[in-house]
């Protein structure tokens, strides 16, 4: 059963990412398993990156300021985190998400049901990006799997 909680309302230190970057709407991204495929390809290709740390994954997700649709076209990040930029892969990108506020949401459960935890974020407030934390990309169909997201407030 998927579950979702507000856990806490916590301040978040920058975190420096080196990955890939898709600008494709949300039915583009079901329909054609892009972040899923950017997710394996990440998991595969990490060594690669200089100076990562950790072992999960982000997907950063930036929404362009005229609004919202499954059929909006938006910037997706997936990516790990790096102590430092050192030298990038020529197929990927460097982002920093900035140090603030933030909700953490966590959502319990498959990921393909995420979009319920979405909806209920979603009633909270739209906004320019947010931020999911995968720890283990292999259990993320899997009723206990948890999945991380920050949204930043004021």
């Amino acid at each position: 059963m998927m579950t979702t909680s507000q856990v806490e309302i916590l301040e978040k230190d920058e975190i420096r990412l080196v990955g890939f970057s898709v600008m494709e709407s949300l039915n583009d991204i079901l329909a054609k398993g892009t972040v899923k495929n950017l997710r394996e390809a990440m998991d595969i290709r990490k060594s690669e990156v200089e100076n990562w740390e950790g072992d999960g994954i982000y997907l950063i997700q930036l929404y362009s300021a005229g609004g919202w649709t499954p059929d909006t076209p938006f910037e997706n990040i997936v990516a790990v985190k790096v102590t430092s930029f050192g030298e990038i892969p020529s197929d990927m990108i460097t982002h920093v998400v900035p140090a603030g506020r933030y909700a953490k949401f966590v959502h319990v459960g498959l990921e393909s049901e995420i979009s319920h935890t979405y909806e209920r974020i979603n009633n909270y407030a739209l906004r320019p990006f947010d931020v999911e934390y995968w720890e283990d990309i292999h259990s993320l169909e899997t009723e206990d799997s948890e999945i991380d997201i920050y949204i930043p407030i004021e």
